[in-house]
């Protein structure tokens, strides 16, 4: 299959460039300069619909040649200074712009690529966004690509110690958060309560998070919100001056002893760039203010390479990465002292696309292959896993962005997806299933003055072949799910700085075979888990509204949801316990379920010297057949920091110290086998800045984090009923750029 359509699609690369041939090349230049008019180099211009970056010249100067006419979103942005967008109406006569930057030391999101088709800003994004780049990526980098985002609001992790983090999004998690890598579905047993996303978070140059349903764009599964990881576009050279480069990444983390390193490398000719990385992590036990957790550790191996080529037809890069991670599991200690599980994962990745210029037309394609090998085991000495799964993916995605009919636009898509699960060890948990997603969606908008109005639609047809397993009492059988979601949104720019926006999306997920057809031991989660046959698919309606003030001074937003999903699948324990493993015997069953909460941030210039934030979130998970509250739902949090800043000190550029607060409440509404968690106050503290190196900036970040050691249970920790989060824990982030054109 996956043979299939990678061939398909490079001859559809193939023949389309030839057909665009360079008719229509056009040329978008500009200059960039600061409040006094005076020309501002190394500023980034980014045109994120076709992957490509410049950096201004010593004269402020930026161009872009080869494009086709049509509607463009033009990023501008520099460290210090307010990050600003341009749409652009690029006709024959080539088009200029003229940009002024101000100084700010706020760090404000840029485009998104994740919530629509055509990259949008934070004000005209129908659905909350929160974007993690730059110096805020450097600073929030964590032990796992998905630590980093966890404190931004409305956003947090459900944790296995040190090495697990699975997102949450507005109480959703699991199979309900769509993890998607540039663009590309991330698809593993991302089931499993101690299955992590299996993505290097070294290798990443921004997170985007979407926070509101988007089964119009992605299909099943993205009922809470979509995290879209983006790795660095490929470079590209300027004239016939060939460029060389990489970066040197070093993390360390004091409470389990945590060390990750990163060696980047990235080239470009006249036509032809590439990137290549290479990462590696290892820790030993994590530390809580009581004790030790044993067999708490981890390591992980990882590396990547992308090459590309572009031409005024557009664009063709072809990546592939490996993700590796051998990560101990610890249990609790009353039951089980000595007990040693781990688990060992290995993901492939391999990923072709295609951007293609055409006159009124640009159509992208995305061709790619995962392989996900999941092993178990209950011992370290173990001579073979009791669990291994391995779960083949390929999937074609073509996506048609048509230039404006009047004042609209938009994009219409089509979708294959094609899985292979095979269990391979003697503990099957799930029967070996063949799986065949096809759909179709188109998105416009209207844009107007003040107004922007958006809509979508999406048909998704999904076939199982579940292959009989005597050992599940499962007979083989043919599962078929089909699903229409539509979303519709409105954005109203009241004023420059000022934006409401509404949105009201319906999505759907269909249910995963584990929870189908799953009748065994779990090791990861010490639980015998039986599945239902009967399940049908969840189907969500999800009514949201914001209103957002972004100025270079002052840049907040205010965001209130109601999600009602019909046939919410969970798990529930029977009252029942396995002879032979002892574990509790729990069960998947459907009802009717409501979140309803709210998200709040603001970050504020006090003074020349000092910046402000706060940020909260709160959100109420009720299951509407018991009227009982639903599990794993976050509790509320507050958090509240400043930043004092420079612009140098004694040859650091940028310096601050930050000091930020994390209150959360305690949550005592939980469902019967839930543990009620207490509130807890933590305090961390940061230094960093930039130092010069050979032409470059390198930048260093030191933290600590629960300064003050405080012994507290997060309600999303699977530990929670036997072990304390961690304790203090000090981390030095260390990211340093080489090379150059020539």
């Amino acid at each position: 299959m996956k043979s299939c359509l990678y061939a398909m699609t490079c001859a559809a690369a193939t023949l389309l460039a030839v057909c665009a041939g360079d008719a229509f090349a056009l040329t978008l230049s500009g200059t960039v300069l600061d409040e006094q008019k005076v020309p501002i180099a190394g500023v980034s211009v980014t045109i994120p619909a076709l992957h490509r970056s410049v950096v201004t010249d010593e004269g402020g100067r930026f161009a872009f040649s080869g494009l086709k006419a049509g509607i463009y979103k033009v990023n501008i942005a520099s460290l210090g200074r307010a990050t600003e967008t341009r749409t652009v109406h690029l006709s024959p006569g080539d088009g200029t712009l003229q940009v002024l930057l101000r100084v700010t030391p706020l760090e404000l999101p840029g485009l998104t690529v994740t919530a629509r088709p055509q990259p949008t800003d934070a004000l005209t994004s129908p659905l909350s966004v929160t974007v993690v780049e730059g110096r805020q990526l450097d600073r929030q980098r964590g032990q796992g690509v998905m630590k980093t985002i966890e404190n931004n609001p409305g956003v947090a992790t459900y944790t296995t110690g040190a090495g697990v983090a699975k997102p949450v999004i507005r109480g959703f998690t699991s199979q309900r958060v769509l993890v998607i890598t540039d663009g590309v579905r991330q698809e593993g047993q991302q089931w499993g309560d101690e299955h992590g996303p299996e993505i290097d978070g070294l290798d990443v140059d921004r997170i985007e998070v979407v926070r509101g349903p988007n089964s119009v764009l992605y299909g099943s599964d993205a009922l809470g919100g979509v995290v879209n990881v983006v790795k660095a576009d490929l470079p590209t050279a300027s004239g016939d001056r060939a460029e060389f480069g990489g970066t040197v990444l070093f993390n360390g983390f004091s409470n389990n002893r945590g060390r990750a390193g990163a060696l980047s490398l990235h080239g470009a000719g006249r036509r032809v760039g590439f990137r290549a990385n290479l990462s590696g992590e290892k820790a030993t036990n994590v530390t809580t203010p009581a004790r030790r957790l044993y067999n708490s550790g981890m390591a992980g191996l990882n590396g990547s390479g992308v090459v590309g080529v572009r031409g005024d037809w557009g664009s063709l890069a072809v990546d592939f990465a490996h993700f590796g991670q051998k990560l101990q599991i610890h249990e609790d200690p009353a039951e089980a002292p000595d007990a040693t599980p781990y688990q060992e994962v290995a993901h492939d990745r391999a990923h072709l696309h295609a951007d293609l210029h055409l006159p009124g037309l640009r159509l992208e394609a995305d061709g790619s292959w995962q392989r996900n090998d999941r092993k178990e085991f209950e011992e370290k000495d173990a001579p073979g896993p009791v669990l291994n799964l391995a779960l083949n993916t390929a999937s074609l995605d073509v996506k048609g962005h048509h230039q404006p009919v009047g004042p609209m636009f938009g994009t219409v898509g089509i979708s294959v997806m094609n899985q292979r699960n095979r269990t391979l060890a003697e503990e099957p948990l799930i029967p070996a299933f063949d799986l065949l997603n096809l759909a179709g969606f188109v998105y416009e908008e209207i844009g107007l003055k003040s107004v922007t109005i958006s809509t979508g639609f999406r048909f998704d047809a999904r076939s199982v072949d579940v292959k009989a397993n005597p050992d599940l009492g499962v007979a083989a059988q043919t599962r078929d799910y089909s699903a229409v979601t539509g979303t519709a949104g409105l954005v109203y720019r009241a004023a420059g700085p000022l934006a409401f926006a509404f949105n009201v999306g319906r999505g759907w997920r269909a249910p995963t075979a584990f929870e189908l057809f799953a009748d065994g031991v779990h090791e990861g989660t010490v639980r015998y888990e039986v599945g239902d046959a009967s399940m049908k698919p969840e189907v969500s309606l999800n009514f949201d509204m914001a209103v957002r003030f972004a100025s270079h001074r002052v840049q907040g937003e205010l965001s209130l949801f109601q999600n009602r999903i019909s046939r919410y699948i969970h798990l529930s324990p029977t009252g029942g316990r396995d002879p032979d493993s002892g574990f509790d015997i729990f069960e998947n069953r459907q009802a009717d379920a409501t979140l309803v909460g709210a998200e709040f941030s603001v970050q504020a210039q006090a003074a020349k010297w000092l910046v402000l934030n706060a940020g909260a979130d709160f959100v109420r998970g009720t299951n509407d057949l018991t009227d009982r509250p639903l599990p794993l739902i976050p509790a509320h949090r507050l958090k509240l920091g400043a930043r004092l800043i420079r612009a140098s000190m004694g040859g650091v550029k940028n310096p601050y110290l930050s000091v930020n607060a994390r209150v959360v409440d305690a949550q005592d509404r939980v469902e019967v086998f839930e543990t009620p968690t207490e509130g807890y106050r933590l305090l961390d503290v940061g230094v960093g800045g930039e130092v010069p190196v050979g032409g470059r900036r390198a930048s260093i970040d030191l933290a600590v984090e629960n300064l003050f050691d405080r012994a507290y249970v997060d309600h999303l920790s699977r530990y929670k009923e036997y072990a304390l989060n961690p304790g203090r824990n000090v981390t030095l982030k260390v990211s340093v750029p080489f090379g150059g054109r020539r």
